[in-house]
């Protein structure tokens, strides 16, 4: 059934066995779960159906530190929550992604890809997706339309190639909706927005281990009402879990589960840097498939990046990262001779070859100043760009870099004095990178570069900022979209939130879904996880409710 909470009678109490906040992938995962169970579920979401501008302004916030996207843009309050604007790409994490590594004492999950494998072959069918493995590049390939994709010859101790597929992309809200609302135990609840999490009468806020007795939610009318749960999972992402849990000080002065002040830190995000460099083709009209394109086959689309081996991220001591190559018909010769020129007489000497130069900045004019404009304005695109025919050959490729964001405690979502409009203090990000990150970045880079002029394909550029050794992030640098941590998981309560089980370690019924129990990012998009995550969650709460 799919109700309006404000039809709800003013200070309502509803019961239920298992309360899940948060309508998203998450949320809606765990409750498809309980069909054909006598389990009681309600599913509570803060918006409606469709978009609500009332409801999504409650996502407002404050971020420092690096420059992310705003808060309020970067997610959505609606049924099927952010899989409203996902973009579908999906890649499970590497098995080295849940081990703990010696030079980060942060990482380590305590659980392995093995506990997680049996869960992300269903998570892929709910996200659509007609393949469990995804690197078999030898099964695309024998497919039609596949003969064409092969990989570039790099070194396999320093490059491999990560093939992604791309759901349709699978809107939980729309896919699923018929199933919740024909799901006689299951209420899904519009409308009705989370406010804090109560004590129950049987645990006192001095207690080791507490208990819950659920949570006081309201409309945007402010009609407040309680629902009383045997188990709450809070499926709300990964930057209003933190704020939920900060919010309920009556479970904890310091909010729920933060007795180590753990709630909140660790946040991590995959930082963006797009088309930071520039691969110059050799000859023009390179075409690799693989890489270049989204190739339709299998019932699905897939396509290929390139991703560091461990190897190399062993002996350089960076975290993950992912190439995704966009190539262009567009000459970047002006460009180059622009930064040829000017390099040359800030060291007090006449540049070589000067006509040939000269001659590439004219020819090359427009695509100068549509350069020269996004750098001034720091914006991405300006009143100078070209339209290329699509019939040209490639001149070359650019280099968008997304890398894995090491933990870091420093990296924390807190509570904000503002309030919106529920009366709800609003959440301050802090958004920090660590000198590792800076690492990962410049060996990517440096890498790829490396690598692309080993096997003869041509010469890539790299900004003259990401040559040194001290961090100097450039103003285009962005987030992703993919909020992760602050409630991270682990078996020691003073290392995390919640345990291998996904219930904070401190409340006895209290579960967390969704990304924001990553104790590490890895660099695969997060919403596979997720789902994954929260399949294996479903299957323990089916264990603890019955």
């Amino acid at each position: 059934m799919i109700s309006d909470a404000n039809k709800l009678a003013l200070n309502k109490t509803l019961e239920t066995d298992l309360l899940i906040i948060g309508a998203g992938p998450a949320g809606i995962t765990i409750a498809r779960s309980f069909i054909g169970t006598t389990t009681r579920i309600i599913l509570l979401e803060s918006g409606e159906e469709g978009y609500n501008y009332d409801a999504q302004d409650l996502n407002r916030g404050t971020i420092t530190g690096i420059n992310a996207i705003p808060l309020d843009a970067s997610r959505l309050r609606l049924l099927g929550g952010t899989s409203n604007h996902w973009a579908g790409w999906c890649r499970p994490l590497e098995e080295e992604d849940f081990k703990v590594r010696e030079d980060w004492p942060e990482s380590g999950w305590p659980i392995s890809l093995s506990d997680l494998n049996p869960y992300y072959d269903k998570a892929t069918k709910l996200c659509q997706l007609p393949r469990t493995s995804f690197d078999d590049l030898e099964y695309w390939q024998s497919q039609p339309g596949g003969k064409l994709l092969k990989k570039l010859n790099f070194n396999n101790k320093r490059l491999l190639t990560g093939i992604f597929q791309i759901s349709p992309p699978t809107r939980f809200g729309e896919a699923y909706r018929k199933d919740l609302e024909l799901a006689p135990n299951i209420t899904v609840l519009l409308n009705a927005t989370a406010l804090e999490l109560l004590l129950s009468n049987e645990s006192s806020i001095n207690s080791s281990v507490k208990k819950i007795s659920g949570v006081l939610a309201s409309t945007l009318e402010k009609k407040q009402f309680t629902i009383n749960s045997r188990a709450t999972v809070t499926a709300v992402g990964g930057i209003e879990t933190s704020r939920l849990l900060l919010l309920s000080d009556k479970i904890h002065p310091q909010g729920a589960g933060n007795e180590y002040d753990l709630v909140g830190r660790y946040f991590m995000d995959h930082p963006w840097l797009r088309s930071i460099s520039y691969l110059r083709f050799q000859q023009p009209g390179i075409n690799w498939p693989l890489y270049f394109n989204e190739t339709k086959l299998a019932s699905t689309r897939i396509f290929g990046t390139l991703i560091p081996a461990p190897e190399l991220k062993k002996s350089k001591k960076i975290g993950g990262f992912r190439i995704w190559l966009q190539p262009s018909s567009t000459s970047t010769a002006g460009i180059e001779s622009a930064r040829t020129i000017i390099n040359d007489v800030k060291q007090g000497h006449l540049t070589d070859h000067l006509g040939e130069h000269i001659s590439n900045l004219y020819a090359d004019a427009n695509i100068i100043a549509d350069a020269t404009y996004k750098t001034l304005f720091q914006v991405s695109k300006s009143p100078f760009k070209q339209e290329t025919n699509s019939n040209s050959p490639y001149l070359g490729s650019f280099i968008d870099l997304n890398i894995e964001q090491r933990p870091n405690p420093n990296s924390r979502l807190t509570l904000d004095t503002s309030t919106d409009a529920l009366d709800q203090r609003q959440i301050k990000l802090d958004w920090q990178l660590h000198e590792t990150d800076w690492r990962t970045t410049t060996t990517a880079l440096n890498t790829v570069a490396q690598e692309f002029g080993r096997i003869n394909a041509g010469r890539v550029h790299i900004p003259t900022e990401f040559m040194s050794n001290e961090p100097n992030w450039p103003q285009l640098i962005t987030s992703s979209n993919h909020h992760m941590g602050g409630a991270r998981m682990a078996s020691d309560p003073k290392r995390g939130v919640v345990n291998a089980d996904c219930r904070v370690h401190s409340t006895d019924n209290l579960y967390v879904a969704g990304s924001a129990v990553f104790p590490t990012s890895g660099y695969a998009n997060p919403t596979l996880t997720i789902v994954a995550l929260s399949l294996k969650l479903a299957a323990h709460l089916r264990g603890v409710l019955s």
